[in-house]
């Protein structure tokens, strides 16, 4: 999901991408048991009727469903906060109590949009400013990393001294 507001002023814009997925906490437990009562208790019938290696097919399938039910879950706790000034582009990383910080020139700020090799993958969204190169929305959709690139170019075309170079 992408956000973006501009302070009173209007010299500094913000853009937030933030990671999308719908059940919290308390949704993910409920799946998860709801998941795992009926698993177990039609592979514990087959079971008793003398097909056990049933039972540890689904612990197995239990595990490895859980397991990339929480990974996707974590995606909520990701964001990035790009705060663009006249001199400075300050990109926050946060993902749940982890957070990076990293500086670029607003004036030699260069957005891309790299298509990748293979068809099926997403873009990726490099912000470079000198030596400086950062991939943003790694997390985000092919869509919404679309979005977050076009806004971006809007934002810092107002201050970059490379108009022409900022690249599509």
């Amino acid at each position: 999901m992408i956000v973006s507001w501009q302070n009173s002023d209007s010299s500094t814009a913000n853009i937030q991408a933030r990671g999308n997925f719908s059940l919290g906490a308390g949704g993910m437990l409920a799946v998860l048991v709801a998941l795992a009562s009926v698993s177990l208790l039609l592979s514990g019938l087959l079971a008793l009727q003398g097909y056990w290696p049933i039972l540890l097919i689904a612990l197995v399938q239990l595990v490895l469903v859980s397991w990339v039910l929480v990974r996707a879950w974590e995606r909520t706790w990701v964001s990035e906060v790009i705060e663009i000034c006249e001199d400075r582009i300050r990109v926050t990383h946060q993902r749940h109590k982890r957070k990076r910080q990293c500086e670029l020139e607003t004036a030699w700020a260069v957005v891309e949009l790299k298509q990748p090799e293979i068809s099926w993958y997403a873009p990726k969204i490099l912000l470079r400013s000198r030596s400086v190169t950062v991939e943003l929305g790694a997390f985000l959709t092919s869509e919404e990393k679309r979005e977050l690139a076009v806004l971006l170019k809007r934002a810092i075309t107002k201050h970059s001294a490379l108009k022409s170079a900022i690249i599509s």
